[in-house]
């Protein structure tokens, strides 16, 4: 029986004994990991991870490992993605979004996609003795947005055709298998050509070219300065994928290049003959440009994108969407009014807006001659600047936008100042003491009201943690109690708190004190005439599709679709078309609400007004900054976040029913007659 217990127990013990003999030769995680930034990367951005305690000057490996989502295609499981010479500080590592690891994600060519990226960042520095492993660590579960090449790709690709006819010129030929850590890998090199005649071999990694480092062939392009250029060289480099193992020999750079550099090799000394390895040495080559034509910048190409968007914006958007808020607004206050409005120029009086402005151009223009002429020239292009330059960030689509930035919502904030100053101005160069009393009022208005209404911004940009437009309407969904409107009771009041310093901002009734005629004749504006009278109003107008376009994309979910996640919506252009009439259909709906109220409310005294922003608003906006914390710190569950966003909205329902229902019950006690047909 003895026996038998013993060898059974015999065999379990070998076997104990031997796992724990075996080495898992698993590199141990040794460094402090943090995160990793930002979480949006476009060719050139500056990639980051951050830590503690890295060695500082040593080279780093980075692996991304995870999945690789794409818009209309299958996710790409188990992917790893290598990034070799990042460089290192004791807190961060960092690289560049190169070309090259931008086709790693997003792929090639036509097939290039917006992708995102989801899985591990894996940091290693190699040993520092012979047969010791190196030391890792990783950070989990990161997220990031890799974006294809975009509208921008005509600029890029100027360049690079620069690039190209550049090297074709100094005789280089630059191979498929450039690293991905940056710089150009030559391939070949033509005989008798710049290159050759200053030493370039086959082989030979460029990393800089005249003092700028070479990330793709955009970089190669000659200033026409000089005569020579200066070409950075590394020689002998090997790919970044496949890293000489330390205590390697160096490869030669004679007829054989397979041949190891060793002590009885001819011409080495010192130091290189004692058999050590040495890392591989950059050097620069000067290579003859003369005779080499440098074409246009082809920054131009971009400045000229820049101002074809800009004017397309002004000319086919904003002045069409100012002349027909126009419109909208005569004809609905006459509504209001039982009245019919413009019904002459065109049908229903549709293009009463055009024929204003051809008035307006054929007015004359009066400059007072005691005014300050020059800053009252400037003062109504300062005002229509300033409205304007918001339409280029404004998100009419997924796609739809002239300029995604990432401070996108603080560029409307700021541009947005410039009428401030553009009244003031209009005000004081006019030498007129009414037009000086506008234009104090404006400021002081506008200052007051925009300290309420930034902070209820900064509220949604601490719920989303992003500036850029887009991704603040990401972060909502397509149902309306996915909405930031609906998200919880403080978004619920911050939206009705914007949405009022925005009136007042706006020179909007019942807030329209800067130009109250029954005090002021017409405030700031009191001697403009002509067109620059006309630009005061035009950017009061456009400003009113500004602001219930920001209203939309903060509160409102800008282009959703409800049922459509953006990826699904990103991959059908038809349903992008349907996501921009959406955000229109939202933005148009708001401007009737601003309209509707100028013509319901009375004008406020001035005290009134000032009072409502500095001991209500100002008060309201910090203590909802507040709980904003809170609520970004609770972070609730998904479904407790979709049980409070129903509840809103099922709430917010009820106060619309009960409010049609008092509406309907006025008009039958009023006997008022009731046409719903717009067009009479």
């Amino acid at each position: 029986m003895r026996i038998r217990l013993l060898a059974l127990v015999l065999p379990i013990l070998t076997l104990v004994a031997l796992s724990g003999c075996v080495s898992t030769e698993a590199p141990p995680q040794l460094l402090n990991v943090l995160d990793f930034a930002p979480r949006e990367a476009e060719v050139g951005d500056r990639l980051e991870v951050i830590g503690a305690g890295f060695p500082e000057g040593k080279t780093a490996h980075v692996i991304f490992k995870g999945s690789l989502y794409r818009p209309g295609r299958k996710a790409i499981k188990g992917v790893e993605i290598d990034v070799d010479a990042a460089n290192s500080s004791s807190d961060k590592i960092e690289m560049m979004f190169t070309e090259g690891l931008q086709t790693a994600f997003c792929g090639s060519s036509d097939d290039a996609l917006h992708t995102t990226f989801k899985g591990d960042v894996i940091v290693s520095f190699p040993a520092s003795s012979p047969g010791a492993l190196p030391i890792t660590g990783s950070v989990r579960g990161v997220e990031v947005d890799f974006r294809a090449p975009s509208a921008r790709r005509a600029v890029v690709q100027a360049r690079e055709d620069e690039g190209r006819r550049a090297l074709e010129f100094m005789g280089v030929t630059i191979g498929d298998d450039s690293p991905s850590s940056g710089g150009l890998k030559v391939s070949a090199v033509r005989p008798a050509s710049p290159a050759d005649n200053a030493g370039l071999l086959a082989g030979d990694l460029v990393t800089a070219f005249e003092g700028v480092r070479v990330l793709s062939t955009a970089d190669i392009n000659p200033t026409g300065a000089s005569r020579f250029a200066a070409v950075t060289i590394r020689r002998g480099a090997q790919d970044d994928k496949s890293p000489t193992p330390l205590g390697s020999p160096q490869r030669g750079t004679g007829d054989d290049p397979g041949k190891s550099l060793t002590r009885d090799s001819p011409g080495l000394t010192g130091e290189h003959a004692t058999g050590s390895t040495s890392p591989t040495m950059e050097e620069s080559k000067q290579v003859s440009m003369e005779g080499f034509r440098p074409s246009a910048p082809s920054d131009l190409l971009g400045a000229g994108l820049v101002l074809l968007v800009a004017a397309a914006i002004v000319l086919l958007f904003m002045a069409p969407v100012a002349g027909i808020i126009t419109w909208v607004e005569r004809r609905v206050s006459a509504r209001m009014q039982s009245r019919i409005g413009p019904n002459r120029a065109g049908p229903q009086g549709f293009l009463v807006w055009i024929a204003d402005g051809i008035k307006s151009i054929m007015k004359e223009d009066i400059v007072p001659t005691e005014s300050d002429q020059p800053l009252f020239r400037l003062a109504p292009y300062l005002v229509f600047i300033g409205v304007s330059a918001t339409f280029c960030v404004m998100p009419f689509g997924q796609h739809l936008i002239a300029a995604d930035l990432d401070i996108g919502i603080l560029f409307v904030i700021a541009v947005t100042s410039l009428v401030t100053i553009g009244l003031m101005m209009g005000g004081w160069a006019s030498n007129n003491k009414w037009s000086m009393l506008g234009g104090i009022r404006s400021a002081a208005q506008i200052i007051s009201y925009e300290i309420p209404g930034a902070i209820a911004i900064v509220c949604i940009v601490m719920m989303t943690g992003s500036l850029r437009v887009q991704e603040i309407i990401r972060a909502q969904g397509g149902a309306p109690w996915e909405w930031f409107m609906f998200r919880n009771p403080i978004t619920f009041t911050l939206f009705f708190l914007w949405f009022t310093t925005a009136l007042a901002e706006g020179n909007r009734a019942p807030f329209d004190l800067p130009e109250a005629e029954s005090e002021l004749v017409a405030g700031y504006s009191t001697e403009y005439s002509g067109m620059r009278y006309l630009f005061f109003f035009f950017a009061e107008w456009a400003n009113v599709f500004v602001m219930c376009g920001i209203a939309s994309a903060l509160f409102l979910g800008g282009w959703q679709i409800p049922g459509l996640t953006p990826s699904q919506q990103e991959a059908s252009f038809p349903l992008q078309c349907v996501g921009a009439v959406i955000f229109q259909l939202k933005s148009w709906f708001l401007i009737f609400v601003v309209i509707w109220i100028r013509w319901t409310l009375p004008r406020v005294r001035i005290d009134q007004m000032m009072n409502l922003c500095w001991k209500w608003f100002v008060p309201a906006s910090f203590v909802a900054f507040i709980l904003t914390g809170v609520w970004v710190v609770w972070s609730p569950l998904p479904e407790i976040q979709r049980y409070i966003g129903i509840g809103m909205f099922s709430l917010w329902m009820l106060v619309v029913l009960y409010f049609f229902a008092r509406v309907r019950h006025n008009l039958r006690a009023a006997n008022v007659p009731i046409h719903l047909n717009p067009f009479l």
